[in-house]
């Protein structure tokens, strides 16, 4: 052929693809908001769907903002399409914990709304692939406050470390003693999780020597290190033996919380003057496990460093801040209390598996996807979580140390607490 004639059907052909993306993202849209629309009409007593908004940020299941008319004006409700992996026994255990944790007064935690048959979630068939699938909906309260951070953009102030600690310290309670009959998560805890993930980590290393990119690349050089520190993590087993096993948010992070100023928060019996959280969310990942895996992610989650000169490191200041918050709120309740010395003593480790339980999810995310991902995205995902695991191992010290009181000042006084870090 021609190469001119060529080079102009290969013009053509590009602006048709472009026009057909446009068009299935466009006839995506308009299928999603339609079906949320309905979804909400039909099956709920929440008045006329005058506005549909899809929420961005998430990574497995679709968020919206769904507005509605009655006679007492409009009204705004978080609207999710779960994810097509979702099994009903989930949904329902995380609904059921919600409810419990609503009823004992923790008003954080966004109520999930019944529909006109009294279930907390409806269903709808749809086509995926060729396949008919079933799809899971569920209506929550939208809460108040700002969305001021994501699992990435983590730079709190030392107010929101310390109102961190505090709020996942008052969640432990009013959530210990929920009973979940039967219902959990298909993912086991972390301890038989690790144990797993050194057979599927081997998995994807046989599609990273099929492949060629950079994530490739980066993951079979530092996979036997990954592996070393999947086996310290799963020898820890005998000495968790008798700690607090409960339901954890397992999804910890600050992009999950929503915050306020400085006003006090009310949180029903356990409210916490001065608090800058006025909300928690998300709880698709809770399951029962042990107590301070739940704080060792949280730690992981608000105080490693995404950006800057310290990118991949833990902020031992902050993490201290988050821990003695958690110890100083947990120790006004019998159940779980505060962190024991053996939980503080096994800490530094499952601060180290729970950051190789985030790695997980980069890796899965990446060798599992349905649809091509971003090599560099991923990447950064990758190395953060790898330069993290490095840091944690030479750290192990410091980390035993974080609920220790903190040291008096001997010099000028430093910057106010609640500044940002730069």
């Amino acid at each position: 052929m021609d190469p001119t004639r060529a080079n102009e059907l290969f013009e053509v052909a590009e602006r048709l693809a472009a026009d057909a993306s446009k068009l299935r993202d466009e006839l995506e849209y308009e299928f999603i908001s339609g079906q949320l629309a309905e979804v909400v009409a039909t099956d709920y007593d929440l008045g006329e769907v005058v506005g549909v908004e899809q929420i961005f940020g998430g990574y497995v299941n679709l968020s919206f903002a769904v507005r509605t008319r009655d006679a007492d004006g409009e009204h705004r409700y978080f609207v999710r399409k779960y994810s097509k992996a979702i099994a009903e026994h989930e949904i329902r255990f995380e609904h059921a914990l919600v409810n419990h944790i609503n009823a004992k007064g923790f008003h954080l935690a966004a109520r999930v709304f019944p529909n006109r048959r009294g279930e907390s979630f409806v269903t709808r068939q749809e086509t995926v692939g060729g396949e008919r699938l079933t799809r899971f909906f569920a209506v929550y309260e939208m809460l108040e406050g700002h969305d001021k951070y994501t699992w990435v953009k983590n730079r709190c102030t030392d107010r929101e470390y310390d109102s961190g600690g505090r709020v996942l310290a008052q969640f432990h309670y009013l959530a210990h003693d929920f009973d979940p009959r039967g219902l959990g998560r298909e993912q086991p805890p972390i301890m038989q999780f690790l144990r797993h993930l050194r057979s599927a980590f081997a998995g994807y290393a046989e599609q990273a020597r099929a492949g060629n990119s950079v994530v490739d690349e980066y993951y079979l050089e530092w996979l036997p290190a990954i592996d070393e520190a999947l086996g310290r993590g799963a020898a820890q087993e005998p000495e968790l033996q008798g700690m607090s096993y409960i339901p954890v948010h397992c999804d910890y992070h600050p992009g999950n919380l929503k915050w306020v100023g400085r006003e006090a928060v009310a949180a029903g019996p356990v409210a916490t003057p001065g608090s800058s959280c006025c909300g928690l969310f998300d709880f698709d990942w809770s399951k029962l496990d042990y107590r301070i895996f739940d704080v060792a992610e949280g730690i992981v989650y608000f105080c490693s460093s995404w950006e800057g000169r310290d990118s991949g490191e833990l902020w031992l200041d902050k993490a201290a801040i988050f821990v003695r918050a958690y110890q100083d709120e947990a120790a006004k309740f019998a159940e779980p209390g505060a962190m024991t010395a053996a939980e503080l003593a096994a800490l530094p480790r499952m601060i180290a598996s729970a950051n190789l339980y985030v790695l997980n999810w980069d890796v899965s995310a990446y060798y599992e996807a349905d649809e091509d991902v971003n090599d560099d995205e991923y990447l950064m995902y990758l190395k953060h979580q790898v330069m993290l695991m490095e840091f944690i191992e030479a750290h192990l010290d410091e980390l035993s140390r974080l609920a220790d009181p903190p040291a008096m000042p001997t010099g000028p006084a430093g910057l106010d607490h609640d500044q940002e870090r730069g």
